[in-house]
């Protein structure tokens, strides 16, 4: 990462076990603010974990243990204290591999974060619920239907209200885990134009299995191995000349 990138979230000789399981080995890495980063790398490398260390979703398993920092804007996030994790987790977005909109109406789904955090003012409300359907492209396919289920909708459609529901907070940072491997070709490509339109406001860290999508939508990648960050640097060295032999490996499909 050059120097004039700010780096928004970084860790240094992050460690993470699982009970006796090594599930992340002495990470360091800068992630560039206001970019998309994608990690890849084959099932049970440590890629959705390393995700998880930003929201400490982590923190939420039995038997975990984690050492080194793990920085936001230069702040070790698991030296603040308890009742910060709340605010913390409100200045970062999560969308999960599966789309899971709460049994509401489409508008209420947006509303939830909003309201948990103790906004009752209606008009503040309906205009932050606008806002985040417009930026995740769906407010013209629902606006006149925003009191329906949203289990109405269809599945690329659900994940795009999941991904509205996550910025309806004004997070800093969208965390995606395979955000699109759950859904057909057409609403995979809008989620990927939406993810690229994204990156203006948010810094962006997304886990893909197709790696296509990761050439296509990041800006820069990392691959894991093993717990192990392997190369990172700009998507394009690491797809066509990355430095590791077990990348090129990797990418050009010899294993994984």
């Amino acid at each position: 990462m050059n120097n004039s990138m700010h780096a928004k979230l970084e860790t240094k000789h992050a460690e993470l076990y699982y009970a006796d399981f090594h599930a992340l080995k002495n990470v360091t890495v800068q992630i560039p603010e206001k970019s998309v980063t994608a990690l890849i790398g084959p099932s049970g490398c440590g890629k959705s974990t390393f995700l998880r260390l930003f929201n400490r979703m982590n923190d939420l398993i039995e038997g975990v243990k984690i050492s080194g920092e793990i920085l936001m804007d230069g702040k070790d996030i698991y030296k603040i204290r308890a009742s910060a994790i709340d605010a913390l987790r409100r200045k970062i977005g999560m969308v999960f591999q599966k789309p899971n909109p709460f049994p509401k109406s489409i508008f209420e789904n947006v509303a939830y974060g909003l309201r948990v955090n103790g906004i009752n003012d209606k008009i503040l409300i309906e205009n932050q619920v606008e806002k985040a359907l417009r930026q995740a492209a769906l407010w013209n396919e629902v606006k006149d239907k925003l009191k329906k289920s949203a289990f109405d909708l269809s599945g690329g459609q659900q994940q795009r209200l999941c991904i509205a529901r996550a910025l309806a907070i004004e997070p800093s940072v969208l965390l995606m885990d395979e955000p699109a491997s759950a859904l057909d070709p057409i609403s995979t490509s809008k989620i990927e134009e939406l993810i690229y339109d994204l990156k203006n406001n948010f810094t962006i860290l997304i886990v893909t299995h197709n790696m296509q999508q990761a050439s296509r939508v990041s800006d820069y990648t990392g691959f894991f191995l093993m717990g192990e960050l392997i190369e990172f640097n700009e998507t394009k060295k690491i797809f066509t000349n990355p430095d590791k032999q077990q990348t090129e490996n990797y990418i050009t499909g010899r294993f994984g």
